[in-house]
């Protein structure tokens, strides 16, 4: 078969492997899409729900991706045999739930409910298995011991840790690897990202498609050598330093949420981390690790408890500082 789209770029071995499962007609219920965050998971979920689809409506052995209307429903998630779950979004707080919840995939049970008679594929895409609770894992788990029939449960996971054993065992694995730097370029250029440094771009994100489209709409290089040097020389944050990331936050109309400007924050740190780790003389890599910890907690306890996020970022940088 023959694929010609930006979105198999960086794993195109992956797509050979389950076309040759659909064409012997021998695909798993359940498939765990694993790899780290942002490498092209969902795209590729999508990829291959729109494969499926256009091929039992017009089964070809010379198969072109492009972006025809079915894929649109898709990515969409307006097709009646697909079914997308995510955290749901709570607009009153402007933020995704923190997990998902056993009542909140009650529609993948639904989905399926007499749909024995239909010979069409029913797909229903997780995105992630990561961000489900214990009870809507095993709630899940159910499901794929007595897959309904023409039954398909494509499964992103980023972290291999908060993965139930039973639910891997019961799937068949594919492992996404991150992308060259190569690919990672040529991806950017298709979805129209420009960016002049794109080797300083792709070694802060490891090749993170989603962290580095993130990184430009939101103009975080802007900030980015000046809270740099704030981590390799916390001395430097003065009693403003926290209203002028507030200022930036508020005034930045790019930025829907604080999701963005914390996962930058958590990443710039993470990659500053790294690169004092070679740096024997360096005193200042404890420090930093627990205020990277300290940041991540405290964001998490913010949406749980909704705190101000503006108390936020005043204690991380007093933390920082004194730490």
């Amino acid at each position: 078969m023959e694929y010609k789209t930006k979105d198999v770029i960086g794993h195109n071995k992956n797509f050979i492997k389950l076309s040759r499962l659909i064409k012997k007609n021998s695909l798993p219920n359940s498939i765990i899409f694993q790899g780290t965050k942002g490498i092209g998971k969902t795209t590729s979920a999508f990829r291959i729900a729109q494969f499926i689809f256009e091929q039992n409506a017009n089964p070809t052995d010379l198969y072109q991706f492009n972006n025809s209307d079915i894929y649109q429903k898709i990515c969409n998630n307006s097709l009646p045999n697909l079914l997308f779950i995510e955290k749901p979004w709570l607009e009153d707080k402007k933020r995704y739930k923190n997990q998902i919840h056993k009542d909140d995939i009650s529609a993948v049970k639904k989905f399926y409910v007499n749909k024995e008679k239909d010979n069409l594929y029913r797909i229903c895409i997780i995105d992630s298995i990561d961000d489900f609770s214990t009870e809507a894992s095993n709630s899940l788990l159910k499901l794929i011991e007595e897959p309904p029939k023409n039954s398909l449960f494509i499964i992103i996971n980023h972290n291999k840790s908060k993965l139930l054993q039973t639910i891997k065992s019961r799937s068949f694995v594919l492992n996404f690897s991150n992308l060259k730097l190569d690919a990672y370029s040529e991806l950017l250029k298709l979805d129209n990202y420009r960016y002049n440094d794109i080797n300083k771009l792709y070694a802060l994100t490891s090749g993170d498609l989603q962290a580095s489209f993130n990184y430009i709409d939101n103009d975080f290089d802007s900030i980015d050598d000046h809270f740099k040097s704030l981590l390799l020389d916390p001395s430097k944050i003065k009693i403003n330093t926290a209203s002028h990331y507030v200022a930036f936050f508020n005034d930045n109309s790019k930025l829907e949420n604080s999701d963005d400007l914390i996962s930058y924050m958590l990443l710039r740190t993470k990659k500053t981390i790294l690169e004092l780790m070679g740096d024997k003389k360096s005193k200042n890599i404890f420090n930093l690790i627990k205020s990277y910890y300290f940041l991540d907690k405290a964001y998490k306890n913010q949406k749980i408890y909704n705190l101000n996020f503006d108390h936020i970022l005043i204690k991380y940088f007093n933390y920082l500082k004194n730490a």
